[in-house]
C-alpha cells in the first residue's frame, strides 16, 4: 500500500492590493472525511466587488460536493459531473449574494479542485490557474490556465459558459505522489506558459510536503519552509494575490 496523504495550503496577499488597500482575493479550503481528501482554491475577480467572498464560498462549497459526491457510492467510476458541481457552486453563490445583498457577479472567482481517495483522483478548474501532478516520479500539468486570447481575461464561476469550459480530469491514482494547484499569481513563478511546463521547484514544494512529519508539532518546520518560499520567493514574482495548495504522498 502506498504512503499516506498530506496537505498543505497558504495565500498572500498580492503587492498591488497592499498598496491600493484592497484586501487578497484568492482563498483555499481543504476537508478531510469519508475516505476523501479535497483541496480547493480560489482566486476572486478583481473586478468584482466582493469577489473574496464568492472565493471563500465556492471553495467550501467544492469541498462538501466532492466529499458527498466520492464518499456516497455515487461515483463507481473516477468521474464527476460537471454541471451537477457548475449548479451546486452557483446555487450557493445565490444564498451569499442574498446574504449580502449583492448581485452573484459581484462574486466572481476562479475555482480549483482536486479530491483523492485510495482508488482515485479527481481534477477540476474554471478559469486560470494550473492544477499539476507528479506522477511516475515526472512532473506534468493536469489542466491549463483558461485565458482565451488575452493574458487578463478569463472565465469565472459566474460567467455563462463557466460549466461548458470547465475542465474535468480523473483517473486510477496509484502512479501519482503528488498535485499541486496554483492560482495565477503563483502560476507566474511556477509555471512555463510557453512551454506549458510546471517549473522544477514544484517537485521540492511536494517533497518538503510528502516528508512532513505525520504527528502533530508545535511550529512544525515544513510549513515555515513553505510560508517562507511563498512569502519572499513566490510573492516577489507578481503583483498579484498568491495562493497554493499541495496534497503529496509519504513514500
Amino acid at each position: 500500500m502506498r504512503g499516506k496523504w498530506r496537505e498543505y495550503a497558504y495565500q498572500v496577499r498580492g503587492k498591488s492590493h497592499v498598496l491600493d488597500g484592497k484586501p487578497g482575493q484568492d482563498r483555499f479550503q481543504y476537508k478531510s472525511r469519508n475516505g476523501v481528501k479535497v483541496l480547493c482554491i480560489a482566486d476572486g475577480a478583481g473586478s468584482a466587488k466582493f469577489s473574496e467572498h464568492g472565493a471563500q464560498v465556492v471553495v467550501n462549497a467544492g469541498c462538501n460536493f466532492a466529499i458527498e459526491l466520492l464518499s456516497s457510492g455515487q461515483a463507481s467510476t473516477p468521474s464527476l459531473d460537471a454541471g451537477a458541481l457548475h449548479g451546486y457552486l452557483v446555487e450557493e453563490l445565490t444564498k451569499a449574494a442574498a446574504r449580502l445583498g449583492c448581485d452573484i457577479k459581484d462574486l466572481a472567482s476562479t475555482f480549483l479542485c482536486v479530491a483523492v481517495t485510495e482508488r482515485f483522483f479527481v481534477a477540476v478548474q474554471i478559469g486560470d490557474g494550473v492544477i499539476g501532478a507528479e506522477r511516475n516520479m515526472e512532473l506534468e500539468v493536469v489542466t491549463l490556465p483558461d485565458n482565451g486570447e488575452f493574458a487578463n481575461v478569463t472565465t469565472f464561476v459566474t460567467s455563462r459558459d463557466a460549466a461548458s469550459s470547465m475542465q474535468v480530469v480523473s483517473g486510477e491514482i496509484e502512479d501519482y505522489s503528488g498535485f499541486i494547484l496554483m492560482s495565477d499569481g503563483t502560476a507566474d513563478s511556477l509555471y512555463n506558459y510557453e512551454s506549458r511546463a510546471l517549473a522544477r521547484a514544484c517537485r521540492t514544494l511536494l517533497r518538503i510536503v510528502s516528508e512532513a512529519p505525520i504527528y502533530p508539532v508545535a511550529n512544525p518546520a515544513h510549513k515555515k519552509e513553505l510560508k517562507r518560499i511563498m512569502d519572499l520567493q513566490v510573492r516577489e514574482g507578481t503583483d498579484d494575490d498568491c495562493s497554493i495548495g499541495i496534497l503529496a504522498r509519504t513514500d
